[in-house]
């Protein structure tokens, strides 16, 4: 893959004679899909945090959107959650970049019809998801304020991207303490201090025991997290 960049600047809300659908929105171009998840009611005057989820290898897209459903309303922000066109995302799967062209679509159509906070932007992954939010993220600090991650394996930043006078996104990463695919000794503890000493901002969490799997309270603390940074 040549660039991780994301080719996509804020845009301000068309003007349309027909409100914007709220809920559960399905974006879709050719083979690719989202769900985008909204506030029942969208404030044209208010500016909405958008949080992009990631899911791991295997395409778990629907099983996030059940288990986010109700985080909308909750916290006044919208959820997007792209499908990898592979089992899992391109930088993994491709040479090409079908899923982050597909994620400059689907981010051009949000900025035209929801008044997006463009200072609140971030991305949530797992595992494989994890890893690629990561790589994205710090490969467009300029757009994404923050990134979680649960069981993110690598990350990949796009140099040529990040430059000396970038933001540096926030990070929160947990971990399982017994996870067999990404042991906590050779995997968690020196991506934290990789990016510890890229001067990166690091939240760590260690779930004690934890397997390859989140715990329960990863969503909502992670969560949380991000909705009490300024």
């Amino acid at each position: 893959m040549d660039t991780l960049a994301l080719r996509i600047e804020h845009k301000t809300v068309e003007p349309r004679d027909e409100t914007s659908p709220t809920g559960l929105v399905w974006l879709e171009r050719g083979p690719h899909r989202a769900a985008l998840l909204t506030p029942g009611e969208i404030d044209p005057e208010r500016r909405y945090p958008l949080i992009t989820l990631l899911h791991g290898a295997d395409r778990q897209d629907e099983r996030l959107a059940k288990g986010y459903r109700n985080e909308p309303e909750r916290r006044q922000a919208l959820f997007l959650i792209p499908r990898s066109l592979d089992r899992t995302w391109d930088l993994i799967a491709s040479d090409a970049r079908p899923d982050l062209d597909f994620l400059e679509f689907a981010y051009d159509l949000i900025y035209r019809r929801y008044p997006v906070d463009p200072e609140r932007q971030a991305l949530l992954g797992y595992s494989d998801g994890a890893s690629y939010a990561l790589s994205i993220g710090l490969s467009n600090p300029r757009m994404f304020s923050a990134v979680m991650g649960w069981a993110a394996g690598f990350v990949v930043v796009d140099s040529s991207r990040v430059g000396d006078g970038d933001p540096k996104p926030q990070i929160l990463l947990e971990y399982g303490t017994h996870d067999p695919m990404f042991p906590f000794e050779r995997v968690a503890l020196p991506m934290r201090q990789r990016l510890a000493s890229a001067g990166y901002q690091v939240v760590f969490r260690v779930d004690e025991g934890g397997r390859h799997w989140p715990s329960s309270e990863f969503r909502p603390e992670a969560l949380d997290w991000f909705f009490s940074l300024r």
